[in-house]
């Protein structure tokens, strides 16, 4: 039976990789933190406590479970590349690390962007540290063969991630359309968004392992075609079977908006086009299936409505999108007037 030592996880896109190699009959060790819940909930698999920063804790693991395949969901600093590659080097036939998206470069320099297209600069420190890695990893493999291969997954939405304009990913913005309340669009909601569904982007995690065709590869991991910004939108009140107004509001107005820039949101998400072609992934995996996408939307507000979230948020508490609509809808009156 075939070994697969995964570093992070069951996660917003790790479980689902764990469904996926455990209906083949893979079998699974996981390093990770907290350990007594999962393993109650997945029995299946043999857990390793340990943080990832403790190399020694996590050499010990991966010795112990003697694996051939690894997959790396949660290494975000280049020495912790470093020390994965000096534990694993000579002893695995693949290495899978989990980067992101962000370290193409926005505005992206072709839609959409192939895995081949230019790079430009990372924004940001955490993309990147990402892009440090793969650099470090694509030369460990053209100068000495080490089997890595890089995935890169776009926004993976998930019952903790649900990237919905400015605030709380989605927390407070779902109940407000159940509520038929106004919803803000960016622009003319013709923005292109490329999300996919994270249970979905780590079942393609779990096709990748164990072929070697895709070592030395990388790939991006989402969902099979984009969407539009108001598309997205409608996968949400489609499920929830309302149909909020939706407030059109030109990106520039938005950007000038006072506090905007204090908000914790993905910048790029709704300033820039994001949009990725998945034909080299189709290409050497033709029988892969993707799930609907709609699921994913299923399942973020069913988890969510079942353990009480929605039910938390106060209604007549005013956030950011309601300011930045009451502004531009005044604006528009001045204008008429």
């Amino acid at each position: 039976m075939t070994k697969v030592f995964m570093i992070g996880g069951p996660g917003n896109i790790s479980r689902g990789t764990v469904d996926y190699l455990l209906k083949r009959n893979y079998e699974l060790g996981i390093y990770t933190r907290n350990i007594e819940e999962k393993k109650e909930n997945n029995p299946e698999v043999k857990f390793y406590e340990g943080d990832r920063a403790n190399r020694n804790r996590l050499e010990k693991a991966f010795i112990d479970f003697e694996a051939e395949l690894v997959i790396d969901t949660i290494c975000f600093e280049p020495s912790e590349a470093k020390a994965l590659y000096q534990i694993t080097e000579g002893k695995i036939k693949q290495v899978i690390f989990i980067s992101t998206v962000d370290t193409y470069g926005y505005p992206l320099s072709r839609l959409p962007f192939r895995e081949k297209d230019q790079f430009r600069p990372p924004h940001g420190s955490y993309a990147q540290k990402k892009r440090t890695i793969e650099l470090f990893y694509r030369d460990k493999f053209h100068k000495e063969g080490y089997p890595v291969t890089i995935g890169r997954p776009s926004l993976s939405i998930g019952p903790g991630f649900c990237p919905m304009m400015y605030v709380d990913w989605g927390i407070k913005v779902v109940p407000r359309m159940k509520a038929n309340q106004p919803i803000l669009v960016p622009g003319a909601g013709r923005g292109l968004m490329h999300v996919g569904w994270a249970y979905d982007v780590g079942r393609m995690v779990g096709r990748i392992i164990g072929d070697s065709g895709a070592v030395g590869e990388d790939y991006t991991l989402s969902y099979k075609d984009c969407i539009t910004r108001e598309q997205y939108i409608s996968l949400f009140t489609d499920y929830l079977g309302v149909d909020p107004e939706r407030i059109y509001v030109p990106q520039q107005y938005i950007n000038s908006f006072p506090g905007i820039e204090n908000i914790d949101t993905i910048d790029h998400l709704y300033n820039k086009n994001m949009a990725f072609s998945l034909e080299k992934f189709k290409k050497h995996f033709p029988d892969y299936k993707w799930l609907p996408l709609k699921r994913g939307v299923k399942e973020i507000i069913d988890i969510n409505e079942r353990e009480g979230v929605f039910s938390e948020v106060q209604l007549e508490e005013e956030i950011i999108d309601d300011r930045i609509i009451k502004k531009w809808q005044s604006s528009l009156r001045d204008w008429n007037n």
